[in-house]
């Protein structure tokens, strides 16, 4: 009977440990929708830089204020082109090797941390080169920390029982106290 009561205990403890990392993951940086709308004018993108936790999901639209400029995000196999006074732009994956599409925007979840240089891939004058801008995928922190607290929780709880259950025997007559 004491046994049943511990092993419960135990998959209590377990159960509960779980829900704050699912909790955490799904309302704090992993799987957050995060939106932007980037201008491209020549010589330089609006903004130069975005900064995301690492499992958000993007919606990015893109528009041209001057001339046909090119959208290309450096390791995840996204290409557009984006003409001046239109609504969609046109995308394409590069390593799917297919031809370009009209879009309104360009949805996806950023599965990597580092950082990933967006830059022009349509010439769009002499200074063409230089035109580019940052992508910035941070270490999702918020599910980390309730990861780790999850952990340590569960860890003090078992160890807690542990011992409660060693004293408990240790003061019964006949127990293992030498």
């Amino acid at each position: 009977m004491k046994a049943r009561l511990v092993i419960l205990g135990i998959v209590i403890v377990l159960v509960c440990a779980l829900i704050p990392p699912l909790v955490a993951s799904s309302s704090s940086g992993g799987g957050e929708k995060k939106e932007f709308f980037i201008k491209a004018r020549q010589y330089a993108y609006d903004p130069p830089r975005i900064t995301v936790n690492k499992g958000d999901e993007l919606h990015i639209r893109l528009a041209s204020l001057d001339v046909v400029h090119g959208f290309f995000l450096e390791g995840h196999d996204i290409d557009a082109q984006i003409e001046p006074g239109v609504r969609q732009f046109k995308l394409r994956h590069p390593s799917e090797g297919k031809e370009f599409t009209d879009v309104n925007e360009v949805v996806f979840t950023v599965e990597h941390t580092g950082k990933f240089r967006y830059r022009c891939s349509h010439t769009c004058g002499t200074l063409h080169p230089f035109m580019q801008g940052e992508l910035i995928v941070c270490p999702n922190y918020p599910f980390l920390a309730a990861s780790g607290g999850t952990v340590g929780v569960l860890i003090s709880t078992l160890l807690v029982i542990f011992l409660a259950g060693k004293k408990h025997k240790d003061a019964m007559p006949g127990g293992d106290a030498q």
